[in-house]
């Protein structure tokens, strides 16, 4: 492999004798003396080199070259051919192939001391050690690469979680995806849950509550009003899984009875269940089951008293969901009417059912509205979960008879 012709930088010293220089392995560079480089086999600069001290005996050091090194197009200098020699025969010991470029350099000849930056290497074997050769200068061995650190993992809660808020702002659906995984893995820590159920709130006020159609969104498809419709009807007949409430909202429809023949709407999808995360005090509307389900918009709830909210999965039992329900207090036996303010149900109630062994027997849980907004976040409740005003009537209409309801 041939060597571009290398200059060694030098530098004068006046502190130094004009008789010589000495370099860091402890040689003498005298003026005018001529100092031959042999750069072993692929020849990288800083690698081991062989060094005559110029003195024509033959001596040579191993060293290699800390300073750097300048490049040039001048042709090869000359040098002394008794120098190269020994030079030649010590790198032949050292290399199978011996493929050696020499380069001279002659130093300084007004008499100017001449400093060459170098530092010494350890000594190269006389004999080459048995086995294979992968030291990467014989040419025969590929130097390994660096090993460099994996990758992270794109599939985990908190990795879907960084990618999900860096694309909310501009790719609403694929963030969606993103960080309904991550939030519904429940591995997040509280405050990433906190913040991912913000930005997918957010992300439901853009795709899910808005009365635009994105056509790339997968939870919604499109209906075109026929004449003699009903928003009931419709629901039945398109088997959607909703309160047609729920259709009126999304569609931002002030009157649910007024439709006119050849109105498109946006209808849901899949089936809609809810989450309850005891840890952060919230739910989630879900849509789809499985690996394909997306959060809708997450809500803030308040719980039992002294850990009174049970856990398991329930469902919305059939016949239960009742809007203005009266109710009487299980403890003190205080009726309220469903028409008195004072009523602590708020105006909508569904029930719940535990379909787990271990939370079938229990009766008389829900999910309603509150009187009390400051309860919301806290332990206040006597065992059910509750919501704030306009979130219970979102969730009342979303979740339909039979809906799946986890609480975490």
């Amino acid at each position: 492999m041939a060597l571009a012709s290398q200059k060694i930088p030098s530098s004068r010293s006046s502190s130094r004798a004009s008789s010589g220089s000495t370099d860091s392995a402890g040689g003498r560079f005298g003026a005018g003396s001529v100092i031959a480089i042999a750069a072993i086999g692929a020849a990288t600069l800083g690698g081991v080199l062989l060094i005559d001290r110029g003195g024509g005996d033959g001596a040579t050091t191993q060293t290699s070259i800390a300073a750097v090194v300048e490049s040039t197009n001048d042709p090869v200098p000359q040098y002394a051919p008794a120098l190269v020699d020994p030079i030649a025969s010590a790198a032949d010991e050292s290399t199978a192939a011996g493929a050696i470029d020499v380069i001279a350099y002659t130093a300084a000849t007004d008499g100017a001391a001449t400093e060459l930056s170098m530092q010494t290497a350890p000594e190269l074997p006389a004999t080459p050690p048995s086995g294979p050769k992968g030291n990467g200068f014989d040419g025969t061995t590929p130097v390994a690469a660096p090993q460099q650190a994996a990758p992270a993992d794109a599939s985990t809660p908190g990795a879907k979680y960084e990618r999900g808020m860096s694309l909310a702002a501009t790719d609403p659906i694929a963030a969606r995806r993103l960080l309904s995984d991550a939030v519904l893995s429940g591995m997040l820590p509280a405050m990433e849950a906190t913040k991912a159920s913000e930005a997918l709130s957010a992300i439901g006020r853009q795709l899910v509550f808005n009365p635009s159609i994105n056509a790339n969104d997968p939870c919604f498809f499109t209906y075109k009003v026929q004449a003699g419709d009903s928003l009931g009807k419709i629901v039945r007949q398109q088997k959607v899984s909703c309160d047609p409430l729920f259709i009126a909202r999304i569609n931002g429809m002030k009157n649910p009875n007024a439709l006119a023949a050849g109105k498109r709407l946006k209808l849901p999808k899949g089936p809609i269940s809810a989450v309850i995360w005891k840890r952060d005090y919230r739910l989630d509307l879900v849509m789809f089951q499985g690996d394909e389900r997306v959060v809708l918009t997450s809500m803030p709830v308040g719980l039992g008293s002294a850990n009174g909210t049970p856990t398991g999965t329930f469902q919305v039992r059939p016949g239960s969901k009742l809007l203005d329900p009266e109710w009487r207090h299980p403890h003190t036996g205080e009726f309220f009417d469903s028409k008195d303010p004072k009523n602590p149900i708020g105006e909508h109630w569904l029930g719940l059912q535990g379909v787990e062994e271990s939370n079938s027997a229990l009766e008389g849980y829900g999910i309603h509205g509150t009187i009390e907004p400051e309860s919301i976040g806290r332990d206040m409740s006597l065992g059910c979960v509750r919501l704030l005003a306009d979130d219970v009537a979102i969730a009342w209409e979303a979740l339909k008879d039979g809906a799946e309801v986890t609480i975490r």
